[in-house]
């Protein structure tokens, strides 16, 4: 330790200031599922606080703050240093239970115990620009590294002269009993209180106002992440002194409360919170310089009346459903640094009068749907520092002008519609040393040819996703030495890998997927941890070789659809004991699946192996290690055998992909277990026996596939219990009796579904990969996104007999029926032209009879139809959408169809009578044998008795004879 006085008293002997807070902490970010990653800082203290310390008897200054203790608990000790007036231990990751520590520290003015490390989500980042890293301002989520708790705030009572005090984090969440709830009624004894900070304490309830208006100095109060579930209290409004009020993601309801005393006030992440726009900048704010509303309930426009907040230093209103545009005035606010209001719906133009703002810093207009020019009025702009334009409509060119932005960090244009060439990224600021530069999917075109190195050039995030780059991986880039994240993914790059890319000393995140990449890549591959997850992803290339050992840090590896063969390296599991995602997918892949793969208490969640030549059984480590698996696909292999019965205890899953393969036996048991299932497939494999009802008990099922096998015994009633549902494959097995009469237990697929996925979490989205297969309008499709209108039903090529069921009409929001090739009988009911979201119908191949329903001419998304090799008979229904369907391949096979479609007039023009004409004709079967028996029958007995009458006298034969000559010789005649 280095002691760092801020004074000495006249007693040399006498240290009163020990200041050890570490300039440079640990760098803390949130890993994928809220794993917490570190960079470790060498400037960082360790271990314990030495004794020694508590010896300085005339202390009044200690700062520890933002160094790791390891979890030790908080010194009693620190009850010696009875003169202490400022104390700080926050972020050093301390634990334990909060007691007698600071009971004798009566002097203390300064108090901070905080515990909770901000975590930084990329997505939505902003950065402080002087430091080049991202800004705490930008943070989502807290995250409590240390495990400190205090079951009563009793402590405080001695400590009457505090001014300040910091306890986020510290776990006061034992208050929310009945017998402790009044946890601020320890504070409103702190007369003197001027700033109060409990963020993320674990507190709930309503905000206990009437406790806090004991503390009329108060300037600042910090309630964010908590659990309080009211309204705003209106009593703030008391508070004369409040210049500060930070109430983030909450539970607070009603609307939001005018506070114009206030100089800060943040109500970010409460949905539930109304938030007028137009009105809220019509109220005179004569003080405000901070106003931040994310993610709650806003409407409204922005008014041309926020001028007149002139004192406006930063407006965040991201994610807050305003509409409109940008208005001109917003020009007029001279003092804002910082301006916000992405993920929005404004319209419009960027206004020119935002040059105006010459000490705006951030401008970040993020996921809108602004179109137009980026103007040049921007380039005036000299302060700025994050330029945010992505997700929008915004069209032509970069201004030239941006080269002069010589503050500018943060510049991201990503997912527009430009159209443009840019010669050269490395001198595309010349002026500045960007942090970050996102030109993704943009439309510009990224040149690299030409680019030389710049020693200023040295960004940390490079994002030219789908920038219509050529040639090889551009060499400037192997002297980019501060490089976190590149992603060169989905361009037209050629050539190898070289090897300079996995020396490049801070990278974490690479994607280099959907090029042309070829060749080999070296045995071991390292990267580094730095602001997220470690990432590598090489796929769709035609990379070829054995496979990699993954970086040891990895924590997403997607090396799908390339050429990697030979088998999956045994040791691959000591480098992937922290990944969470693995894609092999796609490869060329033989050989057994290596146990180790699947280590002890992993943390792996999806697995995808799929479409390979792996063989062997699965192994049992599934389900004893890989218990966070939530996705597991083995499927298009060569695996045997039954399925481990220890993967019931994979209870997270939620995908089950094992089809085409050659496993066997019974449905697995272990399925009911895994209550969380919402995607299953089986299907192409030799699995046998009857489908078991528990299938019904998997209430979150969506997606169901058993095709292709050899189940038998009937469709298990319980199935349409399925409230989530929305599409089954049981065809091609040997299923028999009838399908189940009450459909309308399928909820998902009684209405139409707007556009969605059917995972609802981003992350499995992103490494997910999600694919189904399905028959529909006479071709398979390969579907490798589901979607919730992804929705159908095949029961087709199965031995199923009996009608359809009246309930299927009442499936309105099915997309694909699949019935053919059964034995199924019956007229086709009417109802089904209730199923108003149909574009696929196959009920060909049965024995349904009568008339096809006129209710059919309703469906107007109907694009396929095929009613062929039936017994149907009367007049075909007439509708002109219907017409372009009803044509003689999708009716062939049924003799006694007519109508103008199959070019077969109805012999009367009696609808009814042709009907019954053709039933006369038809009959039943039996009828039909009966009636050509009795016709033969009458033939032979006929033919023969009339010889015999004709054989009683010879005159006879020779009269029959003439007559027959007679007639023969008028017919010749005429």
């Amino acid at each position: 330790m280095v002691w760092n006085p801020m004074r000495k008293s006249s007693n040399t002997q006498h240290v009163i200031g020990v200041k050890l807070r570490n300039p440079q902490p640990d760098h803390l970010v949130r890993g994928l599922q809220s794993k917490i990653l570190t960079r470790k800082s060498s400037k960082t203290l360790n271990g314990t606080i030495s004794n020694s310390l508590f010896n300085l008897l005339y202390l009044e200054y200690l700062d520890v703050s933002r160094n790791n203790f390891h979890q030790s608990r908080i010194p009693l000790q620190l009850t010696n240093l009875k003169k202490l007036t400022y104390l700080n231990l926050s972020n050093s990751v301390f634990s334990g239970v909060l007691l007698d520590q600071f009971r004798n520290l009566s002097n203390l003015r300064y108090l901070d115990l905080s515990c909770s490390f901000p975590i930084l989500d990329l997505s939505s980042v902003s950065y402080n620009l002087s430091s080049r890293r991202p800004s705490m301002n930008s943070v989502v989520s807290y995250y409590s590294y240390s495990n400190i708790y205090s079951p009563s705030l009793s402590w405080l009572e001695g400590l009457i002269n505090l001014r300040d005090l910091r306890l986020d984090g510290v776990d006061l969440s034992g208050f929310a009993s009945e017998k402790n709830r009044d946890w601020a009624e320890a504070i409103s004894l702190l007369s003197n209180l001027r700033q109060l900070s409990l963020s993320d304490c674990g507190i709930s309830g309503t905000i206990p106002v009437n406790y806090l208006l004991n503390l009329t100095s108060l300037s600042s109060l910090q309630l964010g992440f908590n659990s309080f579930l009211s309204h705003i209290p209106p009593q703030l409004t008391n508070f004369s002194s409040l210049s500060s009020l930070d109430l983030t993601s909450n539970l607070l309801g009603g609307t939001i409360l005018y506070l114009p005393q206030l100089k800060e006030y943040i109500v970010d992440g409460n949905g539930d919170l109304g938030i007028n726009i137009s009105y809220l900048f019509q109220l005179p704010w004569p003080h405000l310089e901070t106003i931040s509303t994310r993610s709650c309930n806003s409407y409204g426009e922005i008014p041309n009346s926020i001028s007149n907040v002139s004192s406006l230093v930063e407006l965040q209103m991201s994610s807050s459903t305003i509409q409109g545009t940008v208005p001109d005035s917003i020009g007029n606010l001279s003092e804002l640094q910082s301006l916000d209001l992405s993920f929005n719906s404004l319209t419009g133009n960027i206004p020119a009068s935002l040059s105006n703002l010459r000490n705006l810093q951030v401008l970040s207009l993020y996921e809108n749907n602004l179109d137009g020019q980026i103007p040049e009025s921007v380039c005036q702009m000299s302060a700025l520092e994050t330029l945010n334009l992505a997700g929008n409509n915004f069209k032509g060119r970069i201004p030239k002008c941006i080269n002069q932005l010589s503050q500018i960090q943060v510049f991201r244009v990503n997912n527009n519609y430009m159209d443009d060439t840019v010669p050269s990224i490395v001198s595309m600021f010349p002026k500045a040393d960007p942090f970050q530069i996102d030109l993704s999917s943009s439309g510009l075109t990224v040149q690299t040819d030409s680019n030389t190195f710049s020693p200023n050039f040295q960004p940390e995030i490079l994002s030219l996703h789908a920038c219509n780059i050529k040639g090889k991986i551009p060499d400037f880039i192997s002297n980019l030495t501060q490089i976190a994240i590149l992603d060169l993914g989905n361009n037209s790059l050629t050539g190898t890998i070289p090897l300079w890319l996995w020396t490049l000393p801070k990278l974490s995140y690479l994607d280099l997927s959907c090029n042309h990449l070829h060749g080999t890549v070296p045995p071991s591959l390292k990267m580094n941890v730095f602001y997220t997850a470690t990432h590598l992803n090489l796929a769709d290339n035609n990379l070829q070789g054995p496979l990699p050992l993954p970086p040891d840090i990895i924590e997403v590896l997607d090396l799908s659809h390339n050429q990697f063969n030979g088998s999956i390296p045994t040791q691959i599991g000591e480098r992937l004991y922290i990944a969470k995602y693995i894609s092999l997918s796609g490869n060329k892949l033989t050989g057994p699946i290596p146990p180790s793969l699947c280590q002890e208490n992993s943390p792996l969640m999806n697995l995808d192996l799929s479409n390979n030549s792996l063989s062997g059984t699965i192994p049992s480590q599934f389900g004893l290690n890989c218990k966070s698996l939530i996705s597991l696909n083995l499927g298009i292999n060569h695996f045997t055998g039954v399925l481990p019965d220890t993967l019931r205890k994979a209870t997270n899953l939620r995908s089950l992909r094992l089809n085409d393969n050659q496993l066997e036996g019974l449905f697995p048991d272990f399925i009911q277990d895994l209550k969380g299932l919402e995607f299953l497939n089986l299907g192409t494999n030799k699995m046998e026996g009857e489908i078991p009802g528990f299938i019904g008990d998997l209430s979150k099922l969506r997606v169901l596939l058993l095709n292709f096998n050899s189940f038998n015994g009937s469709i298990p009633t319980k199935t349409t219990q399925l409230k989530n549902l929305q599409f089954m494959d049981l065809s091609q097995n040997q299923l028999v009796g009838s399908i189940p009469i009450q459909l309308s237990g399928f909820q998902a697929l009684l209405q139409m579904h707007t556009k969605g996925y059917l995972l609802g979490y981003m992350i499995e989205l992103t490494y997910l990969g999600l694919e189904l297969e399905m028959v529909s309008k006479g071709l398979e499709l390969q579907l490798t996104t589901v979607y919730s209108y992804n929705t159908g039903l095949d029961l087709s090529e199965n031995q199923l007999e009996g009608e359809i069921p009246e309930d299927i009409g009442k499936l309105q929001g099915i997309y694909m029926l699949n019935l053919s090739r059964n034995k199924l009988s019956g007229q086709i009911p009417e109802s089904i032209g209730n199923m108003i979201s149909l574009e696929s119908l196959d009920l060909s191949f049965n024995h349904l009879e009568g008339e096809i329903p006129a209710s059919l001419t309703q469906l107007d998304y109907l694009g396929w139809l095929d009613l062929s090799n039936n017994n149907l008979s009367g007049r075909i229904p007439a509708g002109n959408h219907f017409d372009t369907l009803a044509k003689p391949p999708a009716l062939a096979g049924n003799p006694f169809l007519c109508g103008p479609q199959i070019s077969k007039s109805c012999s009367k023009g009696d609808d009814r009578e042709a009907r019954g004409e053709a039933m006369e004709e038809r009959g039943t079967g039996k009828e039909r044998l009966i009636w050509y028996v009795g016709l033969f029958l009458s033939y032979w007995l006929g033919f023969w008795g009339f010889l015999g009458f004709l054989s009683v006298k010879r005159e006879w034969w020779g009269r029959y004879l003439e007559a027959m000559d007679e007639v023969a010789e008028k017919v010749v005649a005429t």
